[in-house]
């Protein structure tokens, strides 16, 4: 026994992090089903947007960038995947340069497992300048603000469309965002005064500012992180195949586990050798 606790704190740090590694690769490698708990607000956003009325839109905002690509972009397929699933109608917008055209390359990509069309079940409105009061504008009058979508057609001429011309033709707005602050100005333009209802994702970071507007119900549900998304996947019955989140969860996951294992077992033959001495 002594020499094993002896061996166990000599061992050589590279097996430790052979050990970790391959804790990190195995999921990823080879589907597995760890267990899930799906948090409230999870759940309270996958229902937001699977109640809405079926003669309304979703207006989908990914404010986002490559830097918090890892944790938003699975959360944007996760709802999209749910729209298609659904054949909920969508529009992107977003007021980050980049994010609209990041989530149009996923949904270009699912469009053909859900066979949606362009036009038909989704587009893109694109980058949009003006802050809040872009955001005024579209409320009122969105033919007059989008006038074109980033494919150049008129957007009275965009099949969806038809018909939605303002705020109230919209059942739900997913802002998902890795910066502080943008859904401040979506509280106080668009669901204050419209009462549209609006879910949040985020990166796990920004998550507890938000926590607030959960409880005061101006947020009807919220993602966070790497997380949320895996609980999304879970809800919607997603094969491990399919899961993004899931996977890089079950990694993560996996590597905790073996780091308290072995912060354990090393205090464990710390305590043993030194009780032995004494």
């Amino acid at each position: 026994m002594k020499n094993f606790l002896v061996l166990i704190q000599q061992v050589d740090r590279r097996w430790l992090y052979l050990a970790l590694a391959l804790s990190i690769a195995v999921p990823i490698l080879v589907p597995m089903n760890l267990p899930l708990f799906i948090n409230t607000e999870t759940r309270n956003f996958y229902l937001a947007v699977d109640n809405i009325p079926a003669d309304k839109i979703v207006i989908l905002m990914p404010e986002w960038d490559p830097s918090v690509q890892g944790e938003l972009s699975p959360q944007t397929q996760a709802v999209i995947r749910h729209l298609f699933k659904k054949k909920i109608k969508f529009a992107i917008i977003a007021r980050n340069p980049q994010g609209p055209k990041l989530a149009e390359d996923i949904a270009e990509n699912l469009s053909e497992i859900y066979e949606a069309e362009y036009g038909k079940d989704w587009c893109n409105w694109g980058y949009k300048a003006g802050g809040v009061l872009m955001l005024q504008a579209l409320a009122k009058d969105i033919y007059e603000t989008i006038k074109k979508d980033t494919r150049e057609t008129p957007i009275e001429n965009v099949p969806m469309m038809q018909g939605v011309r303002d705020i109230k033709s919209v059942g739900v707005v997913v802002c998902i965002t890795g910066y502080v602050g943008f859904i401040d100005s979506l509280i106080g333009f668009i669901q204050g005064p419209y009462n549209v209802p609006l879910v949040y994702g985020c990166t796990a970071v920004s998550a507890p500012s938000a926590y607030p507007y959960l409880d005061s119900m101006q947020l009807a549900g919220m993602l966070v992180g790497m997380r949320g998304a895996a609980e999304y996947e879970n809800i919607l019955g997603l094969s491990v195949s399919e899961a993004r989140a899931t996977k890089a969860m079950n990694s993560q996951s996996l590597g905790h586990m073996l780091v308290i294992f072995l912060i354990i077992i090393g205090n464990f033959a710390f305590l043993r050798r030194k009780r032995g001495a004494e």
